[in-house]
């Protein structure tokens, strides 16, 4: 018996032996497991606090602050982003023409010899430039019998005043007072018509009235303001009159031709206003109106022609460049916000302007833009309606924020 119990005594020893080795073996793995844990919370909070950071350092780097003195010699200038109704436009492609009103062709009025030229193709004149220097053999007998009758004149008129004198203190009969005055007509009458013979070859009555000494020169002017787009004489050359040696085209404003589909021409009247766009400069809206509006329609295409006169003040417009018109068919109800086409500046190639915050930093906003109307721009995405945008001044925080955005990359 006591055999027994001290065989059932070393049972009971080793089994608990046993199973404390067991939750031993089982405790370790659960702490290895809670450390992995621990390693591994601690790498996301370290990737989550490092990413925070890169936000924050790319979000510095859309943002430019100025001193006080920098900004004023900036000299930057905003304006609340505007909720605007959409103008519903009529795109069709057009070509830019000469105005055809101020489209001067020059010609002679009197045969001559060219013995100089003053002016080559690209020239800029004005009204009573001179273009050329003829001489002209029917000039100057003009003017020397312009000259004779001058002198006949004189006589004439010293003859009858004379013997109207001589008459009135009853010396000469009164038909030798009607014979003088007749005379004295006569030569008047010679006299005008070869003034206005001098005044049809284009001598004003200045010229005519002090005639220099090389009768037979005659000076060729511009009738009017323009650059010369065409000269058809050369020195030496014998001119006829009537012959048209230069064109000048005064492109201070100029015409674009299109054609409507008859379907739309409801739509438009006198006055409409339209919008210019050129490939040549993509960057520039040239604003026209309606000045015409075609009285037939072809046949063939059913359109009907317009015309567009525009003010091309620096003369970018040039008549044969092909151009696409927007014309203005009317307002739409809905709305976009509009901001001006100076606040938009290309960064990194995408459009995008500058917003003051609250604290004064201009921040980058980056846009989707949609269709041009006149100076402004429709905005789809990117900007609220009120928020200030920077209109004067944006290409000097574009350049300071790239500037920051190479010494940041540097470090």
């Amino acid at each position: 018996m006591r055999q027994t119990g001290s065989m059932l005594f070393v049972a009971a020893v080793f089994f608990i032996a046993l199973v404390g080795c067991g939750e031993k073996k089982q405790a370790e793995p659960d702490n290895r497991t809670e450390a992995k844990k621990t390693s591994e919370k601690g790498k996301e909070e370290k990737h989550e606090g490092e990413k925070k950071g890169e936000q924050k350092y790319a979000a510095e780097k859309q943002r430019v602050k100025l001193s006080p003195e920098a900004l004023k010699n900036a000299g930057i200038k905003t304006a609340p982003a505007k909720a605007e109704a959409i103008a519903e436009t009529l795109a069709v492609t057009a070509t830019i023409s000469h105005n055809q009103d101020r489209l001067l062709h020059v010609t002679p009025r009197i045969t001559g010899r060219v013995v100089d030229v003053r002016v080559n193709v690209g020239s800029d004149v004005k009204a009573g430039s001179v273009l050329a220097v003829l001489d002209s053999t029917e000039l100057g007998q003009t003017k020397l019998e312009y000259i004779k009758s001058q002198t006949l004149l004189d006589l004439a008129k010293a003859n009858y005043e004379r013997e109207k004198s001589l008459f009135d203190q009853k010396i000469a009969a009164k038909k030798d007072v009607l014979a003088a005055e007749a005379e004295y007509r006569k030569a008047e009458a010679e006299a005008r018509s070869f003034h206005e013979r001098l005044r049809l070859y284009g001598l004003s009555d200045e010229a005519i009235n002090n005639l220099n000494n090389l009768p037979s020169v005659y000076t060729l002017t511009s009738p009017g303001p323009g650059v010369v787009i065409e000269r058809e004489m050369s020195k030496g050359e014998v001119i006829e009159a009537g012959k048209k040696v230069a064109t000048i085209s005064d492109l201070s404003t100029v015409w674009v031709l299109l054609n409507i589909h008859e379907k739309d021409l409801a739509k438009i009247k006198q006055g409409t206003s339209v919008k210019i766009h050129t490939e040549s400069y993509p960057g520039e809206v040239f604003a026209g109106k309606v000045a015409y509006i075609g009285d037939i329609v072809d046949p063939q295409t059913r359109t009907v022609p317009l015309r567009v006169e525009v003010p091309n003040p620096r003369a970018l417009l040039k008549p044969g460049m092909f151009a696409t018109a927007e014309v203005v068919t009317g307002t739409s109800s809905t709305e976009a916000i509009m901001i001006p086409s100076s606040a938009i500046q290309k960064i990194q190639g995408k459009p995008a302007v500058f917003v003051q915050e609250k604290d004064g930093s201009f921040a980058k906003r980056k846009l989707e833009l949609g269709r041009e109307f006149g100076n402004s721009v429709e905005v789809k995405s990117g900007l609220k309606e009120g928020e200030q945008v920077v209109v004067t001044g944006a290409f000097t925080l574009k350049s300071e924020l790239l500037k920051e955005s190479l010494e940041g990359d540097g470090h």
